[in-house]
């Protein structure tokens, strides 16, 4: 009878990895994905935008004080931000990696540290995460190579 409930147990936890599995990795290069973004000095907030390889991005950017810049590394956008207007910008991500967005006007005394992170995930999966549930899923089966030897 000790068994039925080690399977039980090894059952569960592997139906519970494929859902998680599935819900953490997003269809890759899916849609168009709206990201607002207001500049102030100094710093833009979200100060991160992650995204999927292949998605487009819209930017919806807005200057809450000062005349502020939108520049990306690597992917040719520079653009300029006044106050009172909303500067709409849009890309393809086509090149994964982590690139650095910068204020390209010069804003006041902190302006060399206004930056934030763009960062484009190659088929969006989060492998931390799926390996660590592989690993849940090893110690399940330690229950049951305990009862067969």
């Amino acid at each position: 009878m000790a068994r039925l409930p080690s399977l039980l147990l090894y059952t569960i936890i592997v139906f519970t990895m494929i859902i998680a599995v599935f819900q953490a990795s997003p269809v890759y290069g899916a849609g168009e994905r709206v990201v607002y973004i207001d500049l102030s000095q100094f710093k833009f907030e979200p100060g991160r935008i992650v995204v999927n390889r292949g998605e487009t991005v819209v930017f919806k950017l807005r200057s809450l004080d000062v005349t502020h810049g939108f520049y990306i590394d690597g992917y040719g956008v520079d653009t300029v931000v006044r106050p009172g207007e909303v500067v709409t910008i849009t890309i393809t991500a086509y090149q994964a990696g982590k690139f650095k967005i910068r204020c390209s006007v010069t804003c006041g005394p902190l302006h060399p540290f206004m930056v934030g992170d763009f960062v484009v995930l190659d088929g969006g999966l989060n492998t931390p995460f799926i390996l660590s549930l592989f690993a849940l899923g090893l110690v399940g089966l330690l229950p049951l190579i305990r009862f067969r030897g």
